[in-house]
C-alpha cells in the first residue's frame, strides 16, 4: 500500500460538487453555471514532469495511479520537460522578426516536446487542464541549453498555445468546455464545478519571463511580452473573482507555474500579481486556494500577507492573509501526485493529499558509519 500522508485545510472551502456545463460557446454566463447534486469530488494536481530520461521512465506510473484513482478533472502547473533540454519542435512558421536562430528542430532522434506532451496528457482519462512553465517557453533561449541548441522563446510560447489550445475544450482522453481569455492568452482559463471558480494563468518561473538583457533572451522582445502577459493575468484574475462572486462560489482556486514565493529565486516580477491577490482574496468572503509548480516538492503553506509592518498580536511583521492557502506540487526527481479532495460535508473541504508512487520512490543513501 502506498503511504498517503494526507494535509487539510484549517479554513476550508465549503464547496458541493457539481458537473462542469458543457459550453457550446464559451461565454461567461452559461460557463460559470453548474449543477450542485454531487457533494464530493477529486482533482489531481501534477506538474514539472517528465524530466529527463529519469522522468521519462517513472511518469508513466503517476499517469496509471492517477487514471486508477476516477478523478473528476486534473490541472498540470507547468513544466512539461526540464530546463537544459532543448525545446525542439518540428518545422513551423515562424515570426521573421524572431532574434534567435532555431537550432532545436526536431528529427527522428528528438522528437517535438510539444506534441509528445500532448500525447501524453492523451494518456489520462480525465480531463486535464495544462498550465505552461517556464521550461517549455521562456528558457528555451538560454545560453546553458544542452548542447546550445536554443530557440526563440516567443516563438515556442505561440507554437505551444497553437497545438495546445486549438478550441474550448480541455486536454485528456475525456474533454470538458472551458472559458478561454482571448485568442492571444488561450492558456488563461476559467470553469466552475460547484460553487468553486477555478482559474488558470501563464505566470512562469524565471522572474515571469522578464528578460533584462542578461537572461530570458533580448531585453526588449522579453519586457515587451512580460508586460502584455502581465496585464492580462492581472485582468484575468479580477474578472475571475469577479464571475465567482456573481456565481456565488465559496471558494476560488488558481493554478499557475512559478513558485511566488521562492526565497532562492528572484521575484521581483511576481509583485503585481501578489499584490492583486492580496486585493482579490481580502476582498472575497470565501476561500482561496493557489496551486503551483517549480519547486518540485509537495508542501502547503500560507504565505500571503498584508502590508502591516506590526500585526494584529501587536509582533513586528505582517498579518497572514488566513483565507489563502497555497500548496506547491511535486516534481523533477519526484515523480509523484497530489490530490485535492473536495467535500461538502467536510468542515474544512479541501484536502490535500500526496500520493507516493512506490516504484518511483528511489534507494536512499545512508550516513556515512560514525
Amino acid at each position: 500500500m502506498r503511504p498517503h500522508p494526507v494535509v487539510s485545510l484549517a479554513a476550508g472551502i465549503t464547496v458541493t460538487l457539481g458537473a462542469v456545463v458543457a459550453l457550446t460557446a464559451p461565454t461567461a454566463a452559461s460557463a460559470d453555471r453548474d449543477d450542485r447534486h454531487r457533494s464530493s469530488y477529486t482533482v489531481g494536481l501534477f506538474g514539472d514532469m517528465p524530466y529527463g530520461d529519469y522522468g521519462r521512465a517513472h511518469y508513466p506510473a503517476v499517469i496509471a495511479d492517477m487514471n486508477a484513482a476516477h478523478l473528476a478533472f486534473s490541472l498540470f502547473d507547468g513544466d512539461t520537460k526540464n530546463g537544459s533540454e532543448p525545446c525542439y519542435a518540428d518545422p513551423h512558421p515562424e515570426d521573421p522578426a524572431n532574434p534567435t536562430p532555431d537550432k532545436a528542430v526536431a528529427d527522428a532522434t528528438h522528437p517535438d516536446v510539444y506534441k509528445s506532451t500532448l500525447s501524453l496528457f492523451a494518456r489520462l482519462d480525465a480531463p486535464v487542464i495544462y498550465t505552461p512553465g517556464d521550461n517549455e517557453w521562456t528558457d528555451c533561449d538560454r545560453p546553458s541549453t544542452l548542447g546550445g541548441l536554443v530557440s526563440d522563446s516567443s516563438d515556442r510560447l505561440a507554437y505551444l498555445r497553437k497545438l495546445s489550445y486549438p478550441d474550448n475544450r480541455s486536454l485528456g482522453r475525456h474533454k470538458m468546455t472551458v472559458i478561454r481569455q482571448s485568442a492571444a492568452y488561450p492558456e488563461n482559463v476559467r470553469f466552475a464545478k460547484g460553487p468553486v471558480t477555478y482559474l488558470a494563468l501563464n505566470i512562469p518561473g524565471s522572474d515571469n519571463n522578464f528578460a533584462d538583457g542578461a537572461k530570458n533572451g533580448p531585453a526588449a522582445e522579453g519586457q515587451a511580452e512580460y508586460a502584455a502577459r502581465n496585464a492580462a493575468n492581472l485582468a484575468w484574475l479580477r474578472t475571475g473573482f469577479a464571475a465567482a462572486k456573481a456565481a456565488h462560489s465559496k471558494g476560488v482556486l488558481i493554478v499557475t507555474q512559478a513558485d511566488m514565493w521562492d526565497p532562492s529565486a528572484v521575484l521581483t516580477h511576481y509583485a503585481d500579481t501578489k499584490a492583486e491577490l492580496f486585493r482579490q482574496t481580502t476582498a472575497f468572503a470565501g476561500r482561496v486556494a493557489l496551486v503551483n509548480g517549480d519547486s518540485h516538492s509537495f508542501e502547503t503553506t500560507k504565505p500571503l500577507t498584508d502590508y502591516a509592518t506590526v500585526n494584529a498580536a501587536g509582533l513586528a511583521g505582517p498579518n497572514v492573509v488566513e483565507n489563502f492557502t497555497r500548496v506547491t506540487t511535486f516534481g523533477e526527481a519526484q515523480n509523484h501526485w497530489v490530490s485535492l479532495t473536495v467535500d461538502a460535508h467536510d468542515p474544512n473541504v479541501f484536502t490535500f493529499e500526496q500520493h507516493l508512487i512506490a516504484a518511483n520512490i528511489p534507494a536512499y543513501t545512508p550516513p556515512s558509519a560514525p
